[in-house]
């Protein structure tokens, strides 16, 4: 028997599609015509697009720095995280429940309370940590520290993670070596998923690069920041590339993410 869809259920779906989707639509017309005063909107144009990618300085250069300063402490985090899960799951289980406590802590922390404490703790220090670009990796690995270790774990419980170290022990491989040749290349399509989560995340970051680094890191952020008092149809069109951007990554990172689920619930079922 099909279930009869409920008229209600399905006008209130599409009334919040309309309202979810409604402001980017409005985004998209004014980054692609000149006036929206009329009904009809007129003066159609890619100008927008082709002035913000122009010069040295646009909108191409901003990007590109600002993947930069998201994937590097990503991957930084994610060996360090890593190392630790070896340690923790292999050596010392009773620790797990510390290093999970541990991940949670940046949920509590605001981003502009964050920014500032470490620029009153280390901006005016004489050494490598006054760097405003060190500052702001750093910053950026405790963003996103619950999103990588939950995203890991998840991953790591895909797999019977004792069982395969066991077998590659008694021939004669060390619990490391598998730990990094066998479960880490076995997960990789979670670990995958779990780093395009966590660059989108700070793909999109304004308030912490604004107060940590400014003027000194220009992001895509920073740039939609300075245009905007320029030109309003110029800032759509970086608000339209960011969202794009940033639809990229999610639909990646949930494509990879689904399919390890799948991969999970096949391996609980035949067993």
């Amino acid at each position: 028997m099909k279930k009869r869809s409920n008229p209600f259920s399905s006008f209130i779906i599409v009334l919040l599609s309309v309202i979810l989707l409604l402001p980017l639509f409005v985004t998209l017309l004014n980054s692609l015509f000149r006036d929206l005063s009329n009904i009809i909107p007129e003066g159609f144009t890619f100008e927008f697009y082709s002035g913000i990618f122009a010069g040295s300085g646009g909108m191409a250069g901003a990007i590109g720095r600002s993947l930069l300063i998201a994937i590097i402490p990503t991957l930084v985090l994610l060996m360090l995280l890593l190392a630790a899960m070896y340690v923790v799951q292999i050596h010392y289980q009773k620790w797990d429940k510390y290093l999970d406590l541990l991940s949670k802590i940046p949920y509590g922390i605001q981003g502009v309370i964050l920014a500032v404490s470490i620029i009153s703790l280390y901006a005016s220090s004489n050494t490598f940590l006054s760097n405003r670009i060190f500052l702001l990796s750093c910053a950026y690995g405790i963003v996103i520290l619950p999103y990588m270790y939950q995203g890991i774990k998840n991953a790591l419980t895909t797999l019977e993670i004792m069982p395969i170290l066991e077998a590659a022990e008694t021939l004669g491989a060390s619990k490391l070596y598998a730990y990094f040749r066998i479960i880490v290349p076995s997960i990789l399509k979670g670990l995958v998923a779990t780093i395009l989560l966590s660059i989108g995340i700070l793909f999109s970051d304004f308030v912490l690069v604004n107060i940590i680094a400014g003027s000194y890191y220009e992001t895509t952020s920073i740039f939609l920041d300075k245009t905007r008092s320029v030109s309003g149809h110029a800032a759509s069109a970086i608000s339209v590339v960011i969202f794009g951007i940033m639809l990229i990554l999610t639909n990646l990172a949930g494509y990879l993410g689904s399919k390890d689920n799948k991969k999970a619930k096949t391996n609980t079922k035949m067993e």
